[in-house]
């Protein structure tokens, strides 16, 4: 099954939005209250007119279907990931785009460090991190969820360059 990371388009959002207003999905990635479409459309309007220069969006891509998507957001001290995959988790297609996805922000933007923040009760994001690589660095945080407090945990990983073969 061939995967691939594109630009996210405005094609995507209909689908992008579609996964914000899943109940399930809300609760693992932190979305409190969901956006309209329109206030979705306005978000992502700003992205494309380059009104965020400090964030990056890809949708994941396989058999000419968005399942997912992967972002990162650049601050001075740290460059953080966001992956959601909405279809077809478990079936290696989300480690396949998380590979492309750090090896372009290695190679594009000289990523060395990156950094995740997932809800320490979200159990399959959590693996999925860890058998990625990645590993909590120590850091907690405290956040209110739906009025609810809930643990967010900042999971870290040393970006090593894939050496490309030669020609």
């Amino acid at each position: 099954m061939s995967v691939k990371i594109v630009n996210i388009q405005h094609h995507h959002l209909k689908t992008l939005h579609k996964w914000e207003m899943d109940e399930e999905l809300q609760v693992k990635t932190g979305v409190d209250v969901p956006r309209t479409f329109e206030q979705f459309r306005h978000s992502y309007g700003a992205y494309f007119s380059g009104e965020k220069p400090n964030l990056l969006l890809k949708a994941i891509e396989t058999e000419g279907r968005v399942i997912g998507k992967l972002e990162l957001f650049r601050t001075q001290k740290r460059d953080f990931l966001g992956i959601v995959v909405a279809e077809e988790r478990g079936s290696g297609i989300g480690t396949k785009a998380l590979q492309l996805f750090l090896d372009e922000i290695n190679r594009d933007f000289g990523v060395k460090d990156i950094f995740a923040e997932v809800y320490e009760d979200n159990f399959e994001s959590l693996r999925f991190f860890q058998k990625n690589g990645f590993e909590w660095n120590g850091e907690q945080n405290e956040e209110l969820f739906r009025g609810m407090p809930r643990t967010l945990l900042t999971l870290q990983k040393e970006i090593k360059r894939t050496p490309a073969f030669p020609h």
